[in-house]
């Protein structure tokens, strides 16, 4: 026995062990090219005038060499015209010809060059790409919304910011090293999916290939009809909300109990959540005069669980929304922790109500409630659609450019619907055949991630190795690696505490972004693995082979899902939806007006 025990642990570390050199030769397939070395020192560099080719003023504030681990790099700071903040960070020893613009999540407001989703790349990880990020036109906090009332930052949050910045990087580069950048990349998580999608929407030349994470793509429904539906389904008559954080726990255990993970593991990660259907039947009710509610939910706490999985609609049955919260989220939902608490959707939809969404200037709205959910507020959010949304599905400019695009989103995503990625992704199949999108374009469904990350499934995913593989060796992903972590192993059990009642900071950008990392120009190195499974592209999930080490991606193979069928797009948030559907603004008069 004791003999056997031990075949047993070495199998195990042996397993893991080999898990761990598959996602790292993975990572290495993606070669490191040549190593070009800087012309001029960083000082000169900052000193430097740049006025071509930009579509804006430049300023240099600042050029320090930043000095990392693996490196020093050259750090520019500059402001672009009229104030969108800059920083590059420019390798100084061992540069290998690319460049990585990083998203940035919420409103932006800062500058953040860390590297999300790109572990056990390589090239990543040992500082060779030249990484810059932006403030978005305006500095503030993750989920400030008052410099929307000048209506240039309406412009350059949108869409300007990200490409003004992507010109400004190229003419560092350019002149930093005598030569432009073989390849240039874009990865962003939530608003910085949309600004992902937006770059290949609006200027397919800007990058050769983009990783676009829970992109927000629906801006203008997202903390509108999403969030402010999240916060009024919750509330009874007298503004008091029903369902607290506290009985979270017990209407995930039901739905991952009544629920089928089409993996062949009883693990309550669900491969395909919209193959489910919520039931009141799936709890019990409680008695109206019962003193113990631990085992069951009140008629009003199910009703209020019916509409948020459904989301917004009007009483004509009008589509606010792709869909409302997933199963499978519930452990995060955005409710209050307590009778008198705010929620986290609450924090998103004021201010972007108040000042973001709607046209003119602020909003005389004091609480989510003061906006109504009907047709009349639709079309006014709509407005501005044309502005903020990343629903265009014409990416025939970005195809014919060489463009490669790979979009993911967590199927536990408790802040941006994954239905509405799939949405999109459906309506660009529809408008330029699934066989031409198949060639530059996949989405990947994360069993139980949440948003950006976290979650009860495996989010540990090295996207940006794919994507170099596809963009630079035509290597299409057929599939993607996500391990599970130890850290996300030791995650706190949910519901969580008092202390998430209380969000540490001013806004709920920490609930739906996470803490901010450091701002390094370099990948983190890949975390333990406890398990590893495989994520095919849509439509297409993970079933276990019925042999193997069920912890190890490679027991696994691919079904196509019919049950997406389920997700139907109707009338009115299906009018957002469509080829060449975005405009270009200007400021006129100090107003937003529509470039003719």
């Amino acid at each position: 026995m004791h003999t056997y025990t031990q075949c047993i642990k070495f199998i195990l570390a042996f397993c893991t062990l080999s898990l761990f050199f598959t996602l790292l030769s993975a990572a290495s397939a993606a070669q490191s090219l040549p190593v070009v070395k800087p012309v001029y020192s960083c000082a000169q560099l900052g000193a430097l005038s740049f006025s071509k080719g930009i579509d804006a003023e430049v300023k240099i504030n600042d050029a320090t060499e930043l000095k990392t681990a693996q490196g020093t790099f050259c750090k520019i700071s500059a402001t672009l015209s009229p104030e969108t903040g800059v920083e590059v960070a420019l390798p100084q020893a061992h540069w290998t010809q690319r460049m990585l613009q990083v998203g940035c999540g919420g409103l932006c407001g800062n500058i953040n060059l860390s590297l999300s989703n790109a572990s056990g790349c390589v090239p990543a990880m040992n500082g060779e790409f030249v990484v810059t990020a932006t403030n978005m036109g305006h500095a503030g906090t993750m989920m400030d919304a008052s410099w929307a009332e000048d209506p240039q930052k309406r412009i350059d949050f949108a869409y300007r910011a990200n490409h003004i910045t992507a010109q400004f990087t190229k003419a560092l580069i350019k002149a930093y090293y005598g030569q432009p950048q073989k390849y240039a990349y874009f990865m962003g998580c939530s608003d910085g999916g949309r600004e992902a999608l937006m770059e290949a929407q609006r200027y397919p030349h800007d990058f050769n290939g983009i990783s676009a994470g829970a992109p927000a793509a629906w801006f203008s429904t997202q903390n509108s009809f999403y969030h402010g539906w999240n916060v009024t389904a919750n509330l009874r008559a007298d503004g008091t909300p029903v369902l607290l954080q506290n009985r979270l726990a017990l209407i995930h255990q039901a739905a991952v109990t009544h629920c089928p993970t089409f993996s062949g593991q009883k693990d309550g990660i669900l491969q395909n959540p919209y193959a489910c259907t919520f039931s009141r039947s799936w709890i019990k009710q409680c008695e109206p005069e019962q003193a113990d509610k631990s085992d069951c939910l009140t008629a009003e706490e199910l009703d209020v669980v019916e509409k948020l999985y459904r989301g917004a609609r009007g009483q004509n049955g009008e589509q606010y929304v792709p869909t409302g919260l997933p199963i499978g989220s519930e452990l995060r939902w955005p409710v209050p922790a307590s009778p008198t608490g705010s929620s986290m959707s609450e924090m998103m939809a004021l201010p972007a109500l108040q000042y973001v969404l709607l046209p003119g200037s602020k909003q005389k709205l004091s609480k989510v409630g003061d906006f109504e959910f009907n047709s009349q507020n639709f079309s006014r959010i709509a407005e501005l659609a044309p502005l903020y949304n990343a629903t265009n599905t014409n990416l025939k400019p970005f195809r014919a450019a060489g463009g490669k695009l790979i979009v993911w989103h967590g199927l536990a995503d408790d802040s941006i619907s994954p239905a509405g990625t799939i949405a999109y992704f459906n309506g660009v199949q529809k408008f330029m055949g699934a066989e031409k999108v198949d060639s530059f374009m996949r989405l990947f469904l994360l069993p139980g991630v949440a948003h950006c990350g976290n979650g009860e499934g495996p989010d540990q995913v090295d996207l940006l190795t794919a994507l170099m593989n596809w963009t630079e060796h035509g290597v299409a992903p057929d599939k993607l690696v996500a391990g599970k972590t130890e850290h996300d192993a030791t995650m706190p059990a949910m519901p969580p505490g008092p202390e998430r009642a209380k969000p540490k900071g001013e806004d709920a950008s920490v609930q739906f972004h996470g803490m901010q990392k450091p701002s390094i120009p370099v990948a983190e190195p890949v975390s333990k693995v406890l398990y590893s499974r495989p994520v095919f592209p849509y439509p297409f999930i993970a079933e276990y082979n019925g042999k193997g080490d069920a912890s190890n991606a490679a027991s696994y193979h691919a079904v196509k899902s019919e049950d997406y069928k389920t997700l139907i797009l109707n009338k009115p948030v299906s009018n957002m939806l469509g080829p060449n559907n975005q405009k270009n603004y200007k400021v006129s008069d100090g107003k937003l007006t529509v470039q003719q």
